[in-house]
This record gives structure tokens, C-alpha cells and sequence, in this order.
């Protein structure tokens, strides 16, 4: 479990119970000679948005995109925490989690318009949202273990989407820039997950090593605008791998461990027209102090720490610093 907190102020929403990811969106009405924007392409942004910034096993980042006819940065949030507990007469554990997520997304695209001039959108969306996770934790062998779980939760997105280059004339003959979308909807997501992961120590030095595939469905609850009143299903595979080892450094008695790791994350159903990417790959270096303390069976800290990530794709970069804890 890791979180990211980069210029987001993240608000809990505690629902007893309440276990679904909703997600706000904006829509639109007709856009005049902007044909080339057909709804479809709505849906697609507004979906890949939500799902990169609140999907199972996703850490904070800053990304940004910077092609001839786009310049974008998304800021991407977690805050969570996940764990095994035990399930008595049973030889595999129990599994939970859950975690404030949201993210951010300033993304200027250059378009051209039914008049044949090119025009500029320029879109801001934000979402935050709540998510719970369970299932179990089944283990292969000594280093090898299988976890399968569903997650579900709350969210909220909100977008306002400006074109520049196609100005208007108010009563006042006075020329402003057109919005087309200033709305807001609510929307619910379920994730089944398939988690593998294979730990094995080296003396002092410890591998990891996991593959995550996620299958989410993503439903319009509510909103201002029909052009998101769809069902959607996506997919994400993420691969990852992580190195520690021991240091000499303690505080309070309790041993630093050095780490490193690389990932890599592939949207399998999104358009690279959506956000600019379809896949990220990052690689990065921490510190971790190990707590090992577990004062509940379904509650407990492993170690907590500092790292720093460099994220790379295709006309793509960003980074992730944040506080790690497991």
C-alpha cells in the first residue's frame, strides 16, 4: 500500500457499508461546427480519466503529455491502506482494503473545426471518490500467492471543457471564449481483480514481484447530461518488480531498508486519443523504516517510507514522490 498526496486536497467520505466507485462527469450539449467531437469521444476521455486516477494498485503521479497538437499534466492520488487477515480453519487469509483516491487532468488539445479553423479545447476535470476492496489471499507455496478480490466505491468528477478560436458575440458586441462543458454526474464502478506476487528472501536483500490484471465496469448513476448514460467495461494489466535490502541506519531501534523498482502499466481499452498514453513505465528508489507491528489480526504496518519514481511512454513523461507504507 502506498499513497501520493501532490497538490490535491483529498475530502473522506465515510459511508457505512457503502462499498461502489462513482465517478462525475461532464457532458455536453451540441457544440456548433465542432463535428469532429462526436460523444463517443466524451465518454472515452471522461472513462480513462476516472479509471487512471482510481483503479486498483494505481500510486500518485504527475504525468504529462506533450505532443504537436496536445500538452497535458495529470495529477494522480492515493491514500489507502490494504490487508490479510486470518480466516481460521482455513489454509488461505482473508483480504481488505480501502483508499481515497482522485486526480486531476489540465489538457490542451488543438482540433480542427467544421469552418476549417483550428481551434483549441481546454479541458479541466477533477475527480475524488472512495474505494473498498475484498477478497482473499491464497497461498501457492512458500514464496508464491494468489489474491483475488472485487473492489467498489464512491466517487466525483467534474469538468469544464472551453474552445478557444471559435469566440462568440454577446449582446454587448463584446467577443468571449465558447464553453460547451460545465456539468457534473455521478457514476458507479466494480473491479475484479486477479493479484499474483512472488516474495523471496536472499539473506538480508528481499524480491518481490507481481502481476495484476483489472476488469472494471464502469455505470452512470446520475447526471446533468445523457451523453455519459452508458455502460462501459475497461482493462489494466500491470506488471511490477522490487528490490531491498538491509542498511546500517536505526531509529528507535527499528532498521532502515534501501528499495528499488520498476513497473510497468498497460490501459488495454483506452484509445491513445483519450489521455495521450496507453501505457507508463516507472522506475525509482526509496527508503523504508520497518515497524512491523500488528496490534489487530486484520490491521497492521509493515514498514513506512519515502521514494521518488521517474515515469516514462511515448511523448510522455512525469514522476511520483511520495510516503509509501505497508
Amino acid at each position: 500500500m502506498s499513497y501520493f498526496v501532490n497538490n490535491f486536497i483529498a475530502k473522506l467520505l465515510v459511508t457505512a457499508g457503502l462499498l461502489s466507485v462513482v465517478i462525475s462527469v461532464h457532458a455536453a450539449s451540441s457544440v456548433p461546427n465542432l463535428s469532429v467531437i462526436s460523444d463517443s469521444d466524451i465518454r472515452n476521455s471522461a472513462i480513462a480519466f476516472v479509471n487512471t486516477s482510481t483503479s486498483p494498485g494505481l500510486e500518485g503521479a504527475t504525468i504529462n503529455v506533450d505532443t504537436d497538437d496536445r500538452s497535458s499534466e495529470q495529477l494522480r492520488s492515493s491514500l489507502g491502506f490494504s490487508a490479510e487477515f486470518t480466516l481460521k480453519k482455513h489454509i488461505f487469509n482473508g483480504y481488505w482494503g480501502l483508499a481515497i483516491v482522485g486526480g486531476s487532468l489540465d489538457d490542451k488539445i488543438d482540433v480542427i473545426a467544421d469552418t476549417g479553423e483550428q481551434v483549441a479545447l481546454d479541458i479541466r476535470r477533477d475527480v475524488i471518490g472512495l474505494s473498498g476492496s475484498l477478497g482473499l489471499s491464497f497461498p501457492v507455496d512458500q514464496y508464491f500467492k494468489l489474491r483475488p478480490f472485487i473492489s467498489l466505491g464512491v466517487a466525483d468528477l467534474r469538468t469544464t471543457t472551453e474552445v478557444d478560436g471559435l469566440p462568440i458575440t454577446d449582446a454587448s458586441g463584446e467577443t468571449k471564449t465558447l464553453t460547451i462543458f460545465d456539468t457534473s454526474a455521478y457514476m458507479g464502478s466494480a473491479t475484479a481483480t486477479l493479484d499474483a506476487t512472488y516474495s523471496r528472501w536472499f539473506n538480508d536483500n528481499r524480491l518481490e514481484m507481481s502481476a495484476q490484471y483489472n476488469l472494471i465496469n464502469t455505470e452512470l448513476i446520475s447526471g446533468d447530461n445523457s451523453v455519459l448514460n452508458t455502460t462501459a467495461w475497461s482493462q489494466t494489466a500491470m506488471l511490477k518488480a522490487r528490490y531491498s535490502g538491509a542498511t546500517s541506519l536505526v531509529t528507535d531501534g527499528r532498521p532502515w531498508r534501501w528499495l528499488a523498482y520498476a513497473s510497468h502499466t498497460n490501459f488495454l481499452s483506452f484509445d491513445k486519443a483519450s489521455l495521450g498514453y496507453t501505457g507508463l513505465f516507472e522506475i525509482g528508489a526509496g527508503m523504508e523504516w520497518q515497524m512491523n507491528i500488528k496490534p489487530l489480526d486484520w490491521f497492521g504496518w509493515q514498514s513506512i517510507g519515502l521514494s521518488f519514481g521517474v515515469i516514462t511512454s511515448r511523448d510522455v513523461e512525469g514522476y511520483n514522490f511520495g510516503l509509501t507504507a505497508r
